[in-house]
């Protein structure tokens, strides 16, 4: 696999996250649990798929004299063969594609971080037994929560 080739499929690969973390903000929008477990299915795939393209990239590179980091990447381009323009295209098209995708890596977190608080609000506002302070027992009663509540004074 040449240079080229190696680009070409990070990018398909990466484009492919990309979209994929654009459907995972919908499911998260939504609330589409369905949807949003099959989208981290598939992220899962995906980045195994970026790391083995990344490490084939990187061993090219050494392979050929050059860093394998992104530095060795500018080297590369130096260089005035046939394919060095296309792969330079190809390389900053890659590192937008993956801005783009962290940045909505990002988004989805706080999303998710806001559906968790959310979450965990009502659940707060279940275990009270809501504003009143009261939950029904078993037997169907009426029991006031006897746990301790910051800022009420005792009488």
């Amino acid at each position: 696999m040449s240079i080229q080739q190696c680009l070409t499929a990070e990018v398909a690969a990466m484009s492919e996250l990309a979209s994929l973390l654009k459907s995972e903000q919908s499911a998260l929008a939504d609330g589409d649990m369905d949807a949003l477990s099959e989208t981290t299915s598939g992220k899962t795939v995906l980045l195994r798929k970026i790391a083995e393209l990344e490490k084939v990239r990187t061993t090219k590179m050494t392979a050929l004299g050059f860093n394998g980091k992104p530095e060795g990447m500018k080297d590369y381009f130096t260089q005035s063969t046939d394919d060095t323009e296309y792969c330079a295209m190809l390389w900053e098209k890659l590192l937008s594609i993956s801005e783009q995708a962290k940045e909505d890596n990002r988004t989805n977190g706080l999303l998710i971080n806001r559906r968790l608080s959310q979450n965990q609000t009502a659940l707060n506002v279940l275990g009270r037994g809501g504003s009143t302070g009261s939950l029904y027992g078993p037997t169907g009663q009426a029991t006031v929560n006897t746990g301790s509540m910051k800022g009420m004074v005792p009488r």
